[in-house]
């Protein structure tokens, strides 16, 4: 008769608890934007002076060529690097710097830079994003931001095992009462 009770209560939690596993799924975003600009550097500062949209895929469409940019904090310390928030905005996106590596062995840029960050904007999740920024002269650049997007699992078979192990520690004890004479 408990064992009957068990099960039920198990039964209702499961399908309780698979009612709320789609509801808090994240919508990151995908896709790619180019930017080009004027930009000034000293020894451990770079400041971006200018900028403006080259073009954009994915979510990241709104931005063409031509789209203007704000550059909201364009000081960026690179040595030592602290991470800067809201370097830009562009298209209704906003991106933050979380990261910034120096490339000493680039050939063709004379100054070239790298990092990851993170992109928000419209109603997405903030989502992690790769960032270059290549300086051909001493007066102009380009920059690349790309979408990571990666994989999580699916909150249904998170779901779903725990749930299997629920239901093993459950079949556990019923079996564990039933040896002891219960």
């Amino acid at each position: 008769m408990k064992a009957t009770k068990i099960f039920k209560l198990v039964m209702f939690s499961a399908v309780i608890f698979g009612l709320n596993i789609g509801t808090a799924n994240a919508i990151l975003i995908t896709g790619g934007m180019g930017i080009t600009g004027n930009y000034g550097a000293d020894a451990t500062t770079l400041t971006l002076n200018s900028a403006i949209g080259t073009s954009g895929t994915g979510d990241l469409s709104t931005v063409t060529f031509g789209t203007s940019a704000l550059i909201v904090n364009g000081v960026i310390a690179y040595d030592p690097f602290a991470p800067v928030v809201d370097v830009l905005q562009i298209g209704g996106w906003q991106l933050d710097l979380t990261t910034l590596i120096i490339d000493p062995n680039s050939t063709t840029d004379k100054l070239k830079l790298s990092g990851t960050g993170v992109l928000s904007g419209y109603d997405f999740d903030a989502t992690v994003a790769t960032w270059t920024f290549s300086a051909q002269n001493a007066s102009s650049y380009s920059m690349t931001i790309t979408s990571q997007v990666m994989s999580v699992a699916e909150p249904t078979v998170l779901g779903l095992l725990a749930l299997g192990f629920i239901g093993i520690g459950v079949g556990q004890r019923i079996r564990d009462r039933n040896k002891s004479g219960l």
